[in-house]
């Protein structure tokens, strides 16, 4: 297939510059500071062109500084009276402010403002605190006429958490513009009671109960109080007299549980259940005859949300050989949730957006877990542990409006970079949350993808929206840690890495940049830069929902790696040393096609890698 930009000597004309000449980030003759940059007829910069890599970084000057003190204090003191009691305080803070400066003088191109001459003059500061009290009283008492043992505790905790960020925002002139003032103050609380209660019978017999109230300031006074309560049972089967003959079985105990949990992070701001106004930005004003006024706009909001609950059910095996030269746990467990904190569009005309954050729909997940441990060499200098986790989940959406309606596909969600509001996720029932909701590709004789030619699913004859299919989502079936821990004398080496298998990826940048039409932009025109993926599919414009973006992201990452050596008995045995070694987020493999494949929510539109950090450790103790 010809490239349609073929015509190089084209481009450049249209571009004002020579196709042969190769392009320099540094352009002695650049009017803007001596960085090349992309040009309109009269010189002005094009606002919308790729920026000069080498000018952003040297041309812009942003310094913060910030200071931080975290405390804790705890009390705990034993009743002479009563010795079983005691009571405990817990006091912590988090307090940090910062504040800072950033400065993009006029000759910068890529803040090249043609009325008042560009440039950046910015000040911003933050002030963020967490404070947090808590206090219990524990009561533990053996009774040995029956055998058992009782450990109740009763608790109160309190936790207020704020944050302020004010920031003004100017261009650079004789007199500086104004252009944008933050003043935005946010608070929440939180205030729990809880209790526990632990029962104890022949050392054999586990029962705990716990009960939980908490409330929350996000919500209303008539929602805002959320009843959790939570009870299991263990048996050591293990200690049983039929089982004296297994000596060969150093642990096995049988557990269940039962237990609710409450849900209040979202992430949409602290007053979600209030009216809210908010004030017009700069420059954003209603014009009425000759006068500009400011304006409020009233935001949307869901004046009966309240607490996301989750229930789970657990079966579990803990079991042990060898004298525990090998062990490990077992669960089976299934979670309910309901009343799922979501933003979920709402019909127009119903509320003063067309997306609202509230309560609505249930998921369901079901799995199981499987931890092993080994001592694989225990000698007197040598040692060496493995360690091992399995975990297979299915989550499944299993409720999303107030009554059933299956002709209700769901709602879309999954927004996109590229075009105008498109999604590529979609909740429906009987489908896990976050599904990729897309066109099935059609490809040729040669494996390559051909544009615009998907699947005609139901057979109607064109393609539509309803040629659209549920297809893979971002949560892995299987999740396999790794870890391990090496001694030999005074030499040690540990490592811990994850394996996730059936996890797709959006892949947002290549169905972004992979098409010859973003390669030159008319509006500037200009070429921008597109990635190399382009020569695989061939498409000249975009094809965002196609599942050809749709990518299998597996990995196995190895999360750190240390090595260390213990120097003993320096200096006249008064001294210790011991020197490591550490690779953080070492190494990665995957099929995936873009840089890493561990991304939240399944949509990758950010080719910022993850840093790998190497740091070397000492430490001294006499």
């Amino acid at each position: 297939m010809k490239n349609k930009f073929a015509d190089q000597g084209a481009i450049g004309a249209a571009l004002q510059f020579d196709p042969t000449k190769p392009v320099m980030v540094d352009d002695p003759d650049a009017p803007f500071g001596g960085y090349y940059y992309w040009a309109q007829q009269n010189g002005n910069p094009v606002a919308l062109a790729t920026r000069n890599p080498v000018a952003v970084l040297e041309q812009r000057d942003d310094q913060s500084t910030v200071n931080r003190f975290l405390g804790n204090a705890q009390f705990d003191y034993r009743f002479h009276f009563l010795p079983e009691l005691r009571a405990n305080l817990n006091l912590a803070g988090d307090f940090s402010s910062s504040d800072g400066n950033i400065f993009v003088d006029t000759t910068a191109a890529f803040e090249y403002d043609p009325q008042h001459g560009g440039g950046i003059d910015n000040y911003y500061e933050q002030e963020k605190t967490n404070k947090m009290l808590e206090f219990y009283l524990n009561y533990d008492k053996n009774i040995e006429k029956i055998q058992s043992n009782i450990n109740a505790m009763a608790g109160y905790s309190w936790q207020h958490f704020y944050r302020k960020n004010y920031a003004i925002n100017s261009n650079i002139v004789r007199t500086p513009e104004l252009t944008d003032t933050i003043d935005d103050p946010t608070e929440y609380y939180l205030l729990s009671y809880f209790g526990r209660l632990n029962y104890t019978f022949k050392s054999k017999y586990l029962l705990t109960f716990t009960i939980r109230n908490d409330n929350t300031s996000r919500f209303s006074k008539d929602k805002r109080s959320g009843w959790f309560p939570s009870v299991a049972f263990a048996w050591k089967i293990a200690d049983e007299k039929f089982m004296d003959n297994a000596g060969w079985l150093s642990q096995l105990k049988l557990r269940l549980s039962y237990g609710v949990t409450g849900q209040q992070g979202i992430n949409q701001g602290n007053y979600p259940y209030l009216a809210r106004y908010t004030y017009n930005i700069q420059g954003a004003y209603y014009l009425l005859g000759n006068t500009y006024y400011h304006t409020l706009r009233p935001e949307g909001y869901d004046a009966n949300i309240k607490w996301e609950e989750t229930t789970t059910y657990n079966l579990g095996l803990d079991f042990g050989f060898a004298e525990d030269r090998i062990y490990g746990y077992l669960d089976l467990y299934m979670r309910e949730t309901k009343d799922l904190l979501n933003i979920v569009p709402v019909p127009a005309g119903t509320n003063l957006t067309d997306r609202i954050l509230t309560n609505i729909g249930n998921l369901e997940n079901k799995g199981v877990e499987l931890s092993l441990f080994g001592k694989v060499i225990a000698k007197t200098d040598m040692s060496w542990d493995i360690g091992m986790n399995f975990t297979y989940n299915k989550n499944e959406i299993t409720k999303l409006t107030a009554s059933d309606d299956p002709s209700y596909l769901g709602y879309a969600d999954g927004y996109i970079s590229g075009g105008v509001g498109n999604t590529v996720q979609m909740h429906s029932v009987g489908h896990p949350a976050f599904s990729y909701f897309v066109y099935e590709q059609v490809y040729d004789a040669d494996g390559m993808p051909i544009q615009g030619m998907y699947v005609d699913r139901n057979g109607d004859g064109e393609i539509t929206d309803d040629d659209r299919y549920h297809y893979k989502d971002p949560n892995p079936d299987f999740i396999i840690g790794l870890n391990s821990m090496f001694v030999w004398k005074n030499l040690d080496f540990s490592f811990s890495g994850r394996v996730y298998l059936g996890n797709y990826v959006y892949n947002n940048v290549e169905s972004e940049n992979a098409n010859y039409e973003r390669l030159y932009r008319p509006e500037g025109p200009y070429l921008s830069n597109i990635s190399t993926e382009v020569t695989e599919t061939g498409f000249e414009n975009p094809q965002y929902l196609s599942d050809y973006f749709i990518q299998d992201g597996s990995f196995f990452k190895m999360d750190y790696m240390t090595l260390g050596y213990n120097f003993n008995n320096l200096w006249k045995e008064k001294l210790n040393l011991r020197l490591t070694f550490t690779v953080n987020n070492a190494f990665i493999i995957t099929k995936y096609k873009g840089i890493d494949p561990e991304i939240f929510g399944g949509i990758d539109n950010n080719i910022y890698p993850r840093p790998r950090a190497y740091v070397f450790g000492l430490n001294l103790t006499f």
